[in-house]
């Protein structure tokens, strides 16, 4: 691939990543936690009384996926949301 069509294709997925937003399921939840502990903005918290993790907003999240990837129930994805 020349280094022009790397560079046009980038640019795509760069233009598509600030509308990737948090999809969360609290009835999937099992209350691990893990993605409170794997966040590096520190945008979930801890539902001790629920026993669920609580999605405290979607701005500042970066899309890192770190939560996504930590849930053992697949209660959180990543979706594209254009408004």
């Amino acid at each position: 691939m020349a280094v022009k069509e790397f560079l046009i294709e980038e640019w795509g997925n760069l233009r598509e990543l600030r509308y990737l937003q948090i999809d969360y399921n609290p009835a999937r939840c099992i209350g691990c936690w893990q993605c409170y502990e794997v966040c590096p903005i520190g945008l979930w918290a801890p539902d001790f009384e629920h026993r669920v993790a609580k999605f405290t907003g979607p701005k500042g999240c970066v899309a890192c996926r770190a939560c996504v990837l930590q849930c053992p129930e697949e209660a959180i994805h990543l979706r594209v949301q254009k408004n």
